[in-house]
């Protein structure tokens, strides 16, 4: 059993302090700061108990299955460029077609499950990924920086929050199967990394009973200085990031945090959580979409970690044997992520009269999306649009914004202040800033936003009509 360190990133930080005084702009930096740059929001107080889940759904997701459907009665492959193809599909998918709760429209791998709970989410449509590579469009939208060749550029999102906000949480953020960055970050910002279930017990659990006298001697050791090499070592953090480490580990375990996550316990609280989950779905697969998704509630509810990262869904790359493999997949994701959000709105909140989801924000996402159109095998590629759901604290519930093409579904533009979508903006639209091609940069700016944390380093705007 392996785990991932914390990646550090050693390139210089361009901060919007350190630009300015690159630049010696001290009598006109105002005009950068209202120009060129995007104010952050501190309208609203930040939200220093937010919890943040990010969701996702690994190897580029159809959006015509899921976010963004089309009606086969009024789009075909000849005249739009879509080819929606439900008819291909088994029966439980294609008699589903285009499915609604309320404002929002869902492709036919959606479950009822989530069409429950839809209306405790959004949708944006109409994304720019310009990437089609998967490492490039997943660390995209990790980080909210577009990487350099396929190298990951800053920290993840969750490590940019816990660095504003701070360490509330005995682990600030469990990472289940996603990678996660840190670039120049404080210790507890770090993600604990892990793959699965089993990986997480691990790290909770000592390894063995260790005799008090041994135990007591040997974290004795650990704490005192590293010495004269440990000091040389420490020029660039390194020996303070493992030795923080170390302490943190110690306290994962003197917290006797593994019970939150023992699938096996017998009592009412534990066996209803497996049946939410259906966690028998998972087949003792201690990675499944469906155990990872209720280890992601436990974390939240049970306070153990302000932000969790998971893989809702797997092994979506189907450029091939697109209707027999696809809809499964995705719907397996979409289930999961469904019961995660029945769980927080029925887990009371820290707040009288809220619940869990009334005070967690969450991103569900991919890499990008597949091609409206099929290859020569009956797959779809990747495709350069994609689409998001954003659910719970601090977003607008039941609405959309953005959109795709008529023809071809390739991202359109999008006015941030209204959610409106826009094939043929005027010119006054675009000169005006507010209608703008949406990008990972806009959505992680609106997740940030909804807590009235700081975006500016992101060098995008908020979608403001998802903010209330």
């Amino acid at each position: 059993m392996t785990f991932k360190l914390p990646v550090v990133n050693e390139r210089p930080n361009l901060s919007r302090r350190n630009l300015l005084q690159a630049l010696g702009a001290a009598t006109g930096g105002f005009l950068l700061a209202d120009f060129m740059l995007p104010k952050a929001a501190f309208a609203q107080t930040k939200d220093v108990k937010r919890k943040f889940v990010f969701a996702y759904f690994e190897g580029g997701w159809d959006q015509l299955l899921g976010l963004d459907p089309r009606d086969p009665a009024t789009t075909n492959a000849a005249n739009q460029l879509i080819d929606p193809a439900y008819s291909q599909l088994a029966y439980g998918f294609s008699s589903r077609g285009v499915q609604r709760a309320g404002q929002l429209e869902l492709g036919p791998a959606v479950p009822p499950s989530f069409l429950q709970i839809a209306g405790e989410c959004s949708i944006i449509k109409g994304i720019t990924m310009d990437t089609a590579a998967h490492e490039v469009g997943r660390r995209y939208f990790i980080t909210g920086r577009f990487p350099r060749g396929l190298e990951a550029v800053g920290s993840s999102t969750a490590s940019e929050i816990l660095a504003q906000i701070g360490e509330a949480t005995p682990i600030a953020h469990i990472s289940a199967g996603v990678e996660a960055y840190a670039e120049k970050m404080p210790s507890f910002a770090h993600a604990l990394n892990v793959n699965s279930l089993s990986d997480l017990s691990i790290a909770l659990t000592p390894i063995a009973t260790l005799d008090p006298k041994i135990k007591a001697a040997v974290e004795k050791f650990q704490d005192e200085s590293p010495g004269c090499e440990g000091v040389r070592l420490n020029r660039d953090g390194l020996t303070s990031q493992l030795l923080e480490s170390v302490k943190r580990s110690r306290s994962y375990i003197t917290s006797q945090l593994s019970s939150v996550f023992d699938l096996t316990r017998n009592d009412a609280e534990m066996a209803a959580l497996r049946n939410l989950y259906d966690i028998a779905a998972a087949q003792g697969d201690v990675s499944a979409p469906e155990v990872m998704a209720f280890a992601a509630g436990q974390a939240i509810k049970k306070n153990v970690a302000q932000c969790v990262s998971f893989q809702a869904a797997r092994n979506l790359d189907t450029h091939a044997d697109w209707a027999q493999d696809h809809p499964g997949r995705q719907e397996q994701g979409w289930k999961a992520l469904a019961s995660l959000i029945t769980d927080l709105k029925n887990t009371p909140g820290s707040m009288p009269g809220k619940t869990m989801l009334d005070e967690t924000t969450i991103l569900a996402f991919s890499e990008f999306a597949r091609t409206p159109l099929f290859n020569n095998i009956r797959g779809r590629d990747h495709f350069l649009g994609n689409s998001v759901l954003v659910a719970g604290a601090g977003i607008k519930r039941g609405i959309k914004v953005g959109g795709s093409a008529a023809v071809g579904q390739m991202p359109i533009e999008t006015d941030l202040a209204t959610g409106i979508a826009y094939e043929m903006p005027t010119q006054m639209m675009r000169d005006s800033g507010q209608v703008q091609i949406l990008t990972p940069k806009h959505v992680l700016a609106t997740v940030l936003a909804s807590a009235g944390l700081d975006y500016s380093y992101l060098r995008a705007d908020p979608i403001r009509a998802l903010l209330p």
